[in-house]
């Protein structure tokens, strides 16, 4: 059972579950959705709200799920599950079934725009957001060396600024 905590008593540290505990951003709906296991992503103050930012590769099967929808979730999982975050971040799926194959268990939370999101029961903390703003990253713009190596390939990310409108814990 998820319980909204209130922004200003969440405790956690970005830098670790974010970089090294990794989550699951989820776009689409209860017909058809997808998740992907994704350790970018960075958490602050933008337009006057508090906004979640993720870094989504064009290639992924779930960049076309949040260029489709109005909001997305990102769901973090205790440390048991990294296997799961694993398998989910080396699979597309465009070729299995996510949930089948990890066991994850869909649940759904309402979206403020009316419709629901999609999160898993076995997930601690969720955010739940809104779609602000999205671009992308133009290599143009990189101004070291270190950045332009992530994109030998071309395949360069799509920036999704999202309003948090909840955070959700399991408790």
């Amino acid at each position: 059972m998820y319980v909204e905590v209130p922004f200003d008593v969440l405790q956690m540290n970005p830098f670790s579950a974010i970089g090294n505990d990794g989550f699951l951003v989820t776009a689409g709906n209860a017909e058809k959705f997808n998740t992907m296991t994704a350790s970018w992503g960075s958490m602050g103050v933008l337009w006057g709200r508090n906004i979640m930012t993720l870094y989504v590769r064009k290639s992924r099967y779930t960049h076309q799920f949040l260029e489709e929808q109005d909001g997305f979730t990102v769901s973090f999982f205790p440390q048991e599950m990294k296997d799961r975050l694993l398998w989910c971040g080396q699979h597309s799926g465009r070729e299995y079934d996510k949930i089948a194959k990890t066991g994850l268990t869909t649940t759904f939370i309402p979206s403020p725009h009316g419709g629901e999101r999609v999160t898993f029961k076995q997930a601690s903390l969720v955010f739940s957001c809104t779609k602000a703003a999205s671009f992308d990253l133009d290599p143009s713009s990189f101004q070291r060396s270190e950045v332009k190596e992530f994109y030998h390939d071309g395949d360069l990310h799509t920036v999704y600024i999202g309003f948090i409108d909840s955070i959700l814990s399991n408790q």
